[in-house]
């Protein structure tokens, strides 16, 4: 298990390395569109898929370093709907994706 936290880390470091670049790149994009702009959209989707990308590598390193992690309250209909354009592509144009979102988890 120690040699798989290590390798894990080692990965988790690299990769966080590669999303430094890629958050900074797309905040100097997003600096630099104009607000009506629509590559905007396409940047602030990077951007975003580099911040989960950059949570999921958090929990990599504190699984390495053998950290207790904190959890915290999301609300999921707010994950669903921010996943659900990467998904969109994911599946492709010949099949219909339906997001239905539970009221109840608003106020989580």
């Amino acid at each position: 298990m120690e040699s798989v936290g290590r390798l894990a880390g080692g990965v988790a470091h690299d990769f966080n390395n590669l999303l430094n670049v890629i958050l900074g790149y797309s905040n100097l994009m997003l600096e630099h569109l104009a607000p009506d702009n629509p590559t905007g959209k396409h940047a602030q989707a990077i951007q975003r898929a580099g911040e989960r990308a950059a949570a999921l590598t958090r929990q990599l390193l504190a699984f390495s370093r053998r950290q207790v992690l904190e959890p915290k309250v999301i609300n999921l209909n707010t994950v669903v709907t921010d996943a659900q354009e990467l998904l969109q592509r994911l599946i492709g144009e010949d099949i219909e994706l339906r997001i239905i979102q539970d009221p109840a988890l608003a106020g989580c």
